[in-house]
Protein backbone atom coordinates (compact mmCIF):
# COMPACT_ATOMS: atom_id res chain seq x y z
CA UNK A 1 0.00 0.00 0.00
CA UNK A 2 1.62 3.06 -1.24
CA UNK A 3 1.48 6.02 1.55
CA UNK A 4 1.52 9.64 0.98
CA UNK A 5 1.86 12.71 4.06
CA UNK A 6 -0.55 15.28 4.14
CA UNK A 7 0.72 18.36 6.48
CA UNK A 8 -1.69 20.72 8.44
CA UNK A 9 -0.53 23.93 8.36
CA UNK A 10 -0.19 25.90 11.60
CA UNK A 11 -3.76 28.12 12.40
CA UNK A 12 -5.55 29.59 15.39
CA UNK A 13 -1.83 29.52 17.39
CA UNK A 14 -1.71 25.82 16.84
CA UNK A 15 1.26 23.97 15.79
CA UNK A 16 1.35 22.65 12.05
CA UNK A 17 1.30 18.59 11.46
CA UNK A 18 1.27 15.74 9.05
CA UNK A 19 -0.40 12.50 8.97
CA UNK A 20 0.82 9.56 6.61
CA UNK A 21 -2.76 8.84 4.52
CA UNK A 22 -3.24 5.59 2.08
CA UNK A 23 -3.49 5.77 -1.41
CA UNK A 24 -6.91 7.00 -2.32
CA UNK A 25 -7.60 8.68 0.77
CA UNK A 26 -7.97 12.72 0.85
CA UNK A 27 -8.25 15.54 3.11
CA UNK A 28 -10.66 18.28 3.44
CA UNK A 29 -12.13 21.21 5.69
CA UNK A 30 -14.81 21.40 7.95
CA UNK A 31 -17.19 22.36 4.77
CA UNK A 32 -16.38 19.18 3.38
CA UNK A 33 -16.95 20.36 0.15
CA UNK A 34 -14.30 18.95 -2.16
CA UNK A 35 -14.67 15.67 -0.95
CA UNK A 36 -18.73 15.52 -1.91
CA UNK A 37 -18.44 15.49 -5.81
CA UNK A 38 -16.11 12.44 -5.33
CA UNK A 39 -18.03 10.27 -2.94
CA UNK A 40 -21.08 10.93 -5.55
CA UNK A 41 -19.40 9.01 -8.75
CA UNK A 42 -18.07 6.99 -6.36
CA UNK A 43 -21.78 5.95 -4.84
CA UNK A 44 -23.28 6.56 -8.29
CA UNK A 45 -21.28 3.46 -9.64
CA UNK A 46 -22.45 0.73 -6.84
CA UNK A 47 -25.27 -1.56 -7.44
CA UNK A 48 -28.69 0.57 -6.47
CA UNK A 49 -29.29 -1.56 -3.94
CA UNK A 50 -26.12 -1.10 -1.79
CA UNK A 51 -26.05 2.53 -3.19
CA UNK A 52 -29.72 3.82 -1.55
CA UNK A 53 -27.96 2.62 1.91
CA UNK A 54 -24.46 3.29 1.85
CA UNK A 55 -25.87 7.21 0.21
CA UNK A 56 -28.17 7.93 2.87
CA UNK A 57 -25.14 6.66 5.61
CA UNK A 58 -22.49 8.41 4.34
CA UNK A 59 -24.83 11.99 4.06
CA UNK A 60 -25.88 10.95 7.68
CA UNK A 61 -22.05 10.72 8.54
CA UNK A 62 -21.58 13.41 6.88
CA UNK A 63 -23.73 15.34 8.50
CA UNK A 64 -22.23 14.38 11.84
CA UNK A 65 -19.49 15.89 11.12
CA UNK A 66 -20.39 18.97 9.76
CA UNK A 67 -22.16 19.41 12.88
CA UNK A 68 -19.22 18.43 14.95
CA UNK A 69 -17.09 21.20 12.78
CA UNK A 70 -19.92 23.87 13.70
CA UNK A 71 -19.49 23.21 17.53
CA UNK A 72 -16.08 21.96 17.53
CA UNK A 73 -12.32 23.29 16.85
CA UNK A 74 -12.10 20.68 13.85
CA UNK A 75 -9.06 20.88 11.98
CA UNK A 76 -9.89 18.21 8.68
CA UNK A 77 -11.46 14.89 7.74
CA UNK A 78 -9.61 12.35 6.10
CA UNK A 79 -11.81 9.96 3.81
CA UNK A 80 -11.12 7.37 0.81
CA UNK A 81 -12.63 9.23 -2.21
CA UNK A 82 -10.05 8.87 -5.17
CA UNK A 83 -10.72 4.67 -5.04
CA UNK A 84 -12.48 2.47 -7.37
CA UNK A 85 -16.03 1.43 -6.65
CA UNK A 86 -14.30 -2.44 -5.82
CA UNK A 87 -12.33 -0.75 -3.63
CA UNK A 88 -14.99 1.51 -1.53
CA UNK A 89 -14.68 1.54 2.12
CA UNK A 90 -17.01 3.47 3.62
CA UNK A 91 -14.81 5.45 7.02
CA UNK A 92 -13.98 8.72 7.86
CA UNK A 93 -11.66 10.25 10.59
CA UNK A 94 -12.33 13.71 11.68
CA UNK A 95 -10.20 15.44 13.96
CA UNK A 96 -10.08 18.36 16.18
CA UNK A 97 -8.72 20.19 18.52
CA UNK A 98 -9.89 19.45 22.29
CA UNK A 99 -9.46 22.27 24.75
CA UNK A 100 -9.89 21.51 28.76
CA UNK A 101 -12.12 23.30 30.74
CA UNK A 102 -10.64 26.78 32.64
CA UNK A 103 -8.01 26.01 34.97
CA UNK A 104 -8.14 22.20 34.12
CA UNK A 105 -5.28 20.36 31.36
CA UNK A 106 -5.30 17.31 29.27
CA UNK A 107 -4.21 15.07 31.57
CA UNK A 108 -7.20 15.79 33.56
CA UNK A 109 -9.48 15.09 30.33
CA UNK A 110 -7.25 11.94 29.74
CA UNK A 111 -7.98 10.94 33.73
CA UNK A 112 -11.70 11.57 32.64
CA UNK A 113 -11.94 9.05 29.47
CA UNK A 114 -9.93 6.06 30.99
CA UNK A 115 -11.84 6.38 34.00
CA UNK A 116 -15.59 6.71 32.13
CA UNK A 117 -14.54 5.13 28.87
CA UNK A 118 -12.33 2.62 29.35
CA UNK A 119 -9.73 4.73 27.66
CA UNK A 120 -6.40 2.72 26.76
CA UNK A 121 -2.81 3.50 25.44
CA UNK A 122 -2.53 3.15 21.27
CA UNK A 123 0.88 3.32 20.85
CA UNK A 124 3.99 1.75 23.23
CA UNK A 125 4.64 5.16 24.53
CA UNK A 126 1.15 5.56 25.75
CA UNK A 127 0.99 9.15 24.43
CA UNK A 128 -2.27 8.47 22.21
CA UNK A 129 -5.25 7.83 24.35
CA UNK A 130 -8.20 5.25 22.67
CA UNK A 131 -11.72 4.65 23.27
CA UNK A 132 -14.54 2.61 21.66
CA UNK A 133 -16.82 4.84 20.06
CA UNK A 134 -20.26 2.19 18.98
CA UNK A 135 -23.16 3.28 17.95
CA UNK A 136 -26.32 1.97 16.14
CA UNK A 137 -28.79 4.11 14.18
CA UNK A 138 -32.39 3.38 12.18
CA UNK A 139 -32.02 4.92 8.44
CA UNK A 140 -35.20 4.30 5.95
CA UNK A 141 -36.29 1.50 8.05
CA UNK A 142 -33.51 -0.28 8.16
CA UNK A 143 -30.91 -0.84 11.49
CA UNK A 144 -27.44 0.61 11.05
CA UNK A 145 -23.73 -0.38 12.90
CA UNK A 146 -21.45 1.90 13.48
CA UNK A 147 -18.51 1.34 15.10
CA UNK A 148 -15.31 3.50 15.28
CA UNK A 149 -12.71 5.19 18.14
CA UNK A 150 -11.83 8.10 19.86
CA UNK A 151 -8.22 9.13 19.74
CA UNK A 152 -6.83 11.95 21.89
CA UNK A 153 -2.56 13.19 21.55
CA UNK A 154 -1.48 15.59 23.71
CA UNK A 155 -0.01 19.07 21.94
CA UNK A 156 3.73 20.06 22.21
CA UNK A 157 3.41 23.02 23.80
CA UNK A 158 -0.38 23.24 25.06
CA UNK A 159 -0.93 21.29 28.15
CA UNK A 160 -4.55 21.97 28.01
CA UNK A 161 -5.28 21.09 24.77
CA UNK A 162 -5.21 18.21 22.27
CA UNK A 163 -5.59 16.68 18.93
CA UNK A 164 -8.45 14.09 18.75
CA UNK A 165 -9.57 12.36 16.13
CA UNK A 166 -12.56 10.07 15.67
CA UNK A 167 -13.40 7.42 13.52
CA UNK A 168 -16.84 5.85 11.75
CA UNK A 169 -16.96 2.80 10.51
CA UNK A 170 -20.17 1.09 8.52
CA UNK A 171 -20.31 -2.17 10.21
CA UNK A 172 -23.15 -3.25 9.01
CA UNK A 173 -26.87 -2.62 7.46
CA UNK A 174 -29.63 -5.02 9.00
CA UNK A 175 -28.63 -8.69 8.34
CA UNK A 176 -25.52 -7.63 6.20
CA UNK A 177 -22.63 -7.31 8.39
CA UNK A 178 -19.19 -6.57 7.18
CA UNK A 179 -16.94 -9.76 8.39
CA UNK A 180 -14.76 -8.92 10.94
CA UNK A 181 -11.17 -9.57 9.64
CA UNK A 182 -12.75 -6.75 7.48
CA UNK A 183 -13.65 -4.31 10.35
CA UNK A 184 -10.21 -5.05 12.00
CA UNK A 185 -8.77 -3.92 9.08
CA UNK A 186 -10.23 -0.48 8.77
CA UNK A 187 -9.89 0.17 12.57
CA UNK A 188 -6.48 -0.75 11.98
CA UNK A 189 -6.18 1.59 8.92
CA UNK A 190 -7.63 4.08 10.86
CA UNK A 191 -4.76 3.37 14.49
CA UNK A 192 -1.91 3.51 11.78
CA UNK A 193 -3.41 7.02 10.64
CA UNK A 194 -3.42 8.59 14.09
CA UNK A 195 -0.01 6.82 14.83
CA UNK A 196 1.39 8.39 11.89
CA UNK A 197 0.91 11.96 13.21
CA UNK A 198 4.22 13.71 13.53
CA UNK A 199 4.38 17.46 14.69
CA UNK A 200 6.25 19.91 13.23
CA UNK A 201 9.12 21.28 14.96
CA UNK A 202 9.67 24.89 15.16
Amino acid sequence: MSLRAELIDAAGGMPAFAVLLPAGWEATDASFSTMRPKLDATLDQLPADRRAVLRSRIEEMLATARAEAARADVVRMFAPAAVAPEDYIPVSLVASWLRAPAGGSLQDLGAGLIAHRGAAALDAGGTILRWAMDEKATIEGGEVQITGSGYLLPVPGHPAVGLMFRSQILRGVDDAVVPDEGEQAMALLCDAIVASVRWRRG
